[in-house]
C-alpha cells in the first residue's frame, strides 16, 4: 500500500469522524470522502473495524510526532515534567480539535479503538512510581486541564476570549513545568 494513499484515506476518515463521530465512520462514508469506490477503499481496509483502528493509530502517531517536536529531544531523554508539558502544549493546540476529540471519546466504547490512545498516553504520561506529592499532583492537574481545554475548544463551549485562553494555557504550562506549585 502506498503511504500517500493510506494517509489520504485516513485523513478523509478523520474528516468524516469530525462531522459524524466514529459511529458515522463507515467504509462507504470514508470512500466517498476520499473520492474512492468502496472496493478501492477495501483494498486498503477490509473492514470498518480495521479502518477505525487505523484512524486511531494515525491520530495518535500525529500527536506523538507533534509532542516529540515540542519536546525537542528523544522521549527517553525527557523528564516526566517535560513529557507532561509537551503533551499539554499539543492538547491545547487547535490542530487536535474536534475530529481527534470525537474519535477519542467514541473510542471509549471499543477497546481496539482505545488501545492506540492508551499506549500513547502510557508512553508519555505514566510514571510508575508517582506519589501523590504536590509536584506529581500539579503535573496530573496540568494534563487534566489541557484535556479539559481541548474538550471545551473542540465543542465550542469554552467561551474564553484569546486573553483568557492564553492565561489558562500559561497556568497549565506552569503547573506542568513546576514553575508554579498550585497557584
Amino acid at each position: 500500500m502506498r503511504p500517500s494513499s493510506k494517509k489520504a484515506i485516513l485523513e478523509a476518515a478523520r474528516r468524516v469522524a469530525e462531522r459524524s463521530g466514529i459511529g458515522g465512520l463507515t467504509l462507504d462514508a470514508a470512500a466517498q470522502e476520499a473520492g474512492l469506490s468502496k472496493p478501492g477503499l477495501m483494498y486498503h481496509f477490509a473492514t470498518k473495524e480495521q479502518m477505525r483502528v487505523a484512524v486511531a493509530e494515525h491520530i495518535t502517531a500525529a500527536w506523538e510526532e507533534a509532542m516529540l517536536a515540542e519536546l525537542g529531544k528523544p522521549l527517553d531523554e525527557a523528564t516526566a515534567a517535560e513529557r507532561v508539558r509537551a503533551y499539554c502544549r499539543v492538547a491545547v493546540e487547535p490542530a487536535g480539535g474536534k475530529a481527534d476529540l470525537a474519535i477519542f471519546v467514541d473510542s471509549a466504547h471499543e477497546e481496539a479503538w482505545l488501545a492506540p490512545w492508551r499506549a500513547m498516553l502510557r508512553r508519555w504520561l505514566d510514571e510508575p512510581a508517582l506519589a501523590p506529592d504536590s509536584r506529581s499532583v500539579d503535573m496530573a492537574v496540568a494534563r487534566l486541564a489541557a484535556d479539559g481545554l481541548w474538550m471545551a475548544d473542540a465543542s465550542g463551549t469554552s467561551g474564553y476570549d484569546q486573553a483568557m485562553r492564553a492565561a489558562v494555557i500559561d497556568r497549565i504550562e506552569r503547573l506542568a513545568t513546576g514553575t508554579e506549585q498550585g497557584g
